[in-house]
């Protein structure tokens, strides 16, 4: 039987056998879908190459401890969307790119959520930020709401410099945490 009439369960199965036949046949299948996918919200090739590369690579590397509850396809989509979304914070984070992330990638985004799910990740944004510890708060609102440097922030609340960017770097990893839940949720939901 040629790969290509294999179904996606059969395929998957091979794969946790170790079949590297079969993991060959399934990126071939899904390599240029989640590519383009991938490329139309990064707008980068090279972004998009990486990311779809990283998925397949972690299908592979965990193959014999992933458990796929939907089918194939919506598993491979929504990994790809949630390493969209990793390139996006990461990008986020030069400054450089900030701005054409703001025009071009978060809108393309967010156009996959309908109304109603964008507004519940905003609410989960806010009930998790009105749950981060008083100054730990402060500060975070500082940064993201009004746009305040660390050094601004330092001033400000009249506490080191250091002292701001640990607070920022734990509430980032504190909400990273359930916002990364709620992501994967809202996308599983869009794909069923």
């Amino acid at each position: 039987m040629r790969s290509s009439e294999h179904t996606d369960s059969d395929l998957w199965l091979q794969v946790q056998q170790d079949d590297g036949l079969a993991f060959k046949s399934l990126f071939e299948r899904y390599w240029e879908k989640l590519y383009v996918y991938a490329l139309n919200r990064l707008k980068s090739e090279t972004d998009a190459q990486d990311v779809v590369q990283d998925v397949m690579i972690n299908l592979w590397s965990r193959r014999a401890t992933i458990s796929i509850e939907t089918s194939l396809a919506a598993y491979l989509h929504a990994a790809v969307q949630y390493e969209v979304l990793a390139n996006v914070s990461k990008a986020s984070k030069t400054a450089g790119r900030k701005q054409e992330l703001e025009k071009t990638i978060l809108p393309g985004f967010v156009s996959f959520l309908d109304p109603v799910q964008l507004k519940e990740l905003q609410a989960i944004v806010e009930a998790e930020v009105a749950r981060l510890p008083g100054k730990m708060q402060q500060v975070y609102r500082l940064r993201q709401e009004k746009d305040l440097s660390v050094k601004e922030i330092s001033r400000l609340l009249d506490i080191s410099e250091q002292t701001v960017r640990n607070q920022l770097n734990a509430s980032y990893h504190k909400l990273r945490k359930h916002l990364r839940e709620a992501m994967l949720t809202a996308i599983f939901i869009q794909h069923l």
